[in-house]
């Protein structure tokens, strides 16, 4: 069986919230979460935590993650893509004879997942042939509602429709959008295609904290009220 390599990316630069990576909840940094989920995956094989920041490699050790990967610079600013620091990691650990069939992609703001979801998602990489594994969560506004502004306040639809949808909600196409909490992936799929998802995709539909990625003040919100729920419980 091919091995499965897990990484957790987190970069400390953050602009809409400072060192978003390491706010607390319940009196534990967010990336805790990632790596206590990690270790509770029995087909991991190994699990790197990788930051720029040496606070957050020492936090992460504090949680006991065992191997620790200092993110170099030139993949560390604002348009720094996470493929570029896959490849990297995945170029160091085959120096050290290392290799790897398949790539999980555990992102920090993403705190809440469910643990059958990743054991359906490698199921079906190991033995349907797909290249590559997401959660989806459904769109709240749809894209056939949606609008751009031009020269002049000129408004546009989004998509190159022949005339105006006004279609009730319930008529629209169900659609969905990347939730953020899983990059599953075969190597070979990401090696080819230069990216965390491939091109035979088997997705798994997440709602609620599930579909949780927090990147802005509002989300943020969101999961203070989704971990105090679940402490009420």
């Amino acid at each position: 069986m091919k091995k499965v390599l897990c990484i957790i990316p987190a970069r400390s630069g953050s602009k809409t919230i400072k060192n978003k990576n390491i706010y607390k909840f319940n009196k534990r940094e967010l990336i805790y979460y990632s790596i206590k989920f990690a270790n509770s995956l029995n087909f991991i094989n190994k699990t790197i935590f990788s930051s720029d920041s040496k606070k957050y490699l020492t936090i992460a050790k504090k949680y006991g993650s065992k191997y620790n990967y200092i993110r170099p610079q030139k993949f560390s600013g604002d348009n720094s893509q996470t493929i570029d620091l896959v490849n990297d990691i995945l170029k160091n650990e085959l120096k050290r004879n290392q290799d790897y069939g398949y790539v999980l992609i555990l992102q920090p703001t993403s705190p809440f997942r469910i643990k059958r979801d990743f054991k359906l998602a490698y199921e079906n990489l190991i033995n349907k042939k797909y290249d590559s594994a997401i959660t989806v969560s459904k769109v709240d506004e749809h894209p056939e509602r949606m609008k751009i502004f031009k020269k002049y306040n000129r408004v546009d639809n989004f998509m190159k429709m022949k005339k105006e949808s006004l279609k009730p909600r319930q008529k629209l196409s169900q659609v969905y959008i990347r939730a953020g909490s899983m990059y599953f992936t075969s190597v070979k799929s990401l090696y080819k295609n230069n990216s965390l998802v491939g091109k035979k995709v088997f997705g798994i539909k997440v709602k609620d904290k599930y579909s949780l990625n927090i990147d802005t003040k509002k989300d943020l919100i969101l999961a203070k009220y989704y971990f105090d729920v679940k402490n009420r419980k």
